[in-house]
């Protein structure tokens, strides 16, 4: 018969003392990553993304992206999103193509952004189709057809 050693405990036994840890602070490698990350980031030029679904603070204006979307589409719905956008006084949206948006998306919210290319679809549907909701008829029936689909 072999004899075995006993497996060591990863448990602290009655009788033993911890070893204490070095003083003074000691951060964990993820501190340092996520301070390493922070550093890095830096305050946020005009026109960047800075939050996804966040409350609008002072200095950033309300956007969305192009994906197709009525007045109540919420974020994450057939790949619509909003989010903010870093913009200080002073600092003109329209230089980064940034335009005020006519879709009628969440007025409650007041003036919000897209990119130029996504309003002027916008004002072309509006003037072919006489309203917004005749667009957004439209749209309801895009959106439709791609569910529908099978995508997988």
């Amino acid at each position: 018969m072999i004899k075995r050693k006993a497996k060591k405990s990863l448990h602290t036994k009655p009788g033993k003392v911890k070893a204490r840890a070095k003083p003074g602070p000691v951060a964990t490698e993820a501190k340092k990553r996520k301070r390493v990350h922070r550093v890095a980031l830096g305050k946020p030029k005009p026109g960047h993304i800075v939050g996804h679904s966040q409350r609008r603070r002072k200095g950033e204006i309300l956007c969305h992206n192009h994906v197709l979307h009525t007045a109540a589409t919420a974020n994450g719905v057939h790949g619509f999103h909003w989010f903010t956008v870093c913009a200080p006084a002073g600092w003109d949206p329209a230089t980064d193509e940034w335009e005020v948006c006519p879709c009628g998306w969440r007025r409650e919210l007041g003036k919000h952004y897209a990119k130029a290319d996504h309003v002027q679809w916008w004002r072309e549907q509006i003037k072919e189709r006489g309203s917004f909701e005749a667009v957004y008829r439209e749209v309801r029936k895009r959106q439709r057809e791609y569910r529908d689909r099978d995508m997988g």
